[in-house]
């Protein structure tokens, strides 16, 4: 046979599929905090969303 062999150990990388799969992640992140804003009906739900709100909300 006059065929050169394939290597066992390639490996065929789709990098299309490994971008649409980052900005799936992204997008269901987004997602969730925007579930967990409308869940809670808070505009400021943690000290990351607005750290002076929150702080003088924590202390009232």
């Amino acid at each position: 046979m006059g065929s050169t062999p394939m290597a066992l150990n390639s490996i065929n990388t789709n990098t299309s599929a490994l971008v649409d799969l980052s900005n799936l992640m992204k997008t269901q992140t987004q997602l969730a905090d925007t579930q967990n804003t409308i869940s809670t009906g808070k505009k400021i739900n943690t000290a990351k969303d607005n750290g002076a709100v929150w702080s003088i909300a924590q202390t009232m």
